[in-house]
């Protein structure tokens, strides 16, 4: 069994740079809170009374109980009855009441050293995987980065087996494809693409019916900028979110889909 997250907090924080001053994903914008507790679902409940989701972040499962535990024990003893930042991603609440929000915190009690992004922090822990929220579009670029370094080298949640990215070509990747619950991250080189009235497919096995496939519905093709659906037969991909029938994902929003072959999608 694989050993549960041993990164500590914060000093992961202080590896990284400070939160930048301006732009969209940054201190601008963002306003004084203070955390009152983190619940079991790893949000944040202010002292005033709001309750703050850490949009963009993708947890472990509800089955993994044990590791949950040990990461929400971890971000508790870090953020609780801590001042904060917090950058709404929304001026209104979800349908749940929580504000969608980006958080930046010192990783020393009392603020002397700089504020750096929570999310950044653990996702380069990995004690969370980046999660493609629309609303938390303008960090995607920035969580992907962090989260890179945990990836890339097998560490926290990406040690997990059932965690893991999935290889497209290696056999069996259907089937375990089919098993997977939740958000799934699936790597591999696009072989074909077909389209109907509806979609583009975008298939990563030479069989389309036996194969993993992205789907873009054509109404949200825009939203990807130039890219072109034909072109991409050959390009390599690395894609998140959540299987639907069979082995297919359908996805809306350029942050569910990374191009690993160095050429612009859009």
């Amino acid at each position: 069994m694989a050993s549960l997250v041993t990164a500590a907090w914060p000093s992961c924080a202080e590896s990284l740079p400070p939160a930048e001053e301006t732009g969209e994903c940054s201190l601008e914008g963002a306003v004084p809170a203070t955390v009152a507790a983190v619940d079991e679902d790893f949000e944040l409940l202010l002292d005033d009374g709001r309750c703050a989701a850490l949009a963009g972040l993708d947890f472990p499962p509800p089955e993994m109980a044990e590791l949950r535990a040990a990461i929400r024990s971890r971000l508790s003893s870090w953020l609780s009855g801590r001042d904060i930042f917090l950058g709404a991603f929304a001026s209104t609440g979800d349908r749940w009441g929580r504000t969608p929000a980006r958080i930046y915190a010192s990783s020393v009690e009392g603020g002397a050293a700089p504020l750096a992004s929570v999310a950044a922090a653990l996702l380069s822990a990995g004690e969370a995987r980046f999660r493609p929220d629309p609303t938390a579009a303008a960090c995607a670029k920035a969580y992907l980065a962090a989260e890179a370094r945990a990836r890339d080298t097998g560490v926290g949640l990406w040690s997990r087996p059932e965690l893991r990215p999935i290889d497209a070509s290696a056999p069996g990747a259907v089937d375990d494809l089919k098993r997977r619950k939740g958000m799934i991250v699936v790597v591999g080189a696009i072989r074909s693409v077909g389209e109907s009235r509806r979609a583009f497919y975008l298939n990563f096995g030479d069989k389309w019916r036996d194969s993993f496939t992205v789907v873009i519905l054509r109404r949200n093709l825009a939203i990807f900028g130039q890219i072109e659906p034909r072109s991409l037969v050959g390009r390599r991909a690395r894609v998140r979110g959540l299987i639907e029938t069979g082995a297919r994902i359908e996805i809306a929003t350029p942050a569910e889909i990374e191009f690993l072959d160095g050429v612009a999608s859009h």
